[in-house]
């Protein structure tokens, strides 16, 4: 596995088309990874929930719907052999435990078809989202500009 300042070299640029922020994370973060192959698959939408995909430009847009009304969308960016996720959003009344895991099968679904082994996050602190499931490793901190 190539060290972590190489990665972290393939990952800003992708976390910063996903994010649009001029820095990759505001004070201390953890850059996190999962394999394509380990995310669940199984997760399931609450009944009348969708998942509809957009690109945009040099990002990808997922959104869950849940019977037509928006509940959570996420970005996905793609470089060779990885992708960069980040910017989940949950509408107000619709948790992140109930669309969440969906959501990142949906995210881990579209990254396997564009080739990505590795998918990337970054996380304030040094802790990931509860929603994402507990599969993903620490690759490092941010590091500081």
């Amino acid at each position: 596995m190539p060290a972590f300042e190489e990665v972290w070299k393939s990952v800003v640029p992708l976390w910063l088309a996903v994010n649009g922020e001029e820095s990759a994370a505001d004070g201390e973060a953890t850059v996190f990874a999962i394999p394509t192959s380990d995310v669940d698959q199984t997760a399931k939408l609450p009944e009348g929930g969708s998942v509809v995909g957009a690109p945009m430009g040099d990002f990808d847009v997922v959104e869950v719907t849940q019977f037509g009304r928006p509940a959570g969308k996420a970005r996905i960016a793609f470089g060779e052999g990885l992708a960069v996720v980040g910017r989940f959003e949950f509408e107000p009344g619709f948790t992140p435990e109930d669309f969440g895991p969906a959501l990142l099968a949906a995210l881990a679904e579209e990254a396997f078809l564009e080739g990505a082994e590795t998918i990337y996050t970054v996380a304030e602190g040094k802790e990931l989202p509860s929603f994402l499931g507990d599969r993903w490793s620490q690759s490092g901190p941010v590091p500081r500009a």
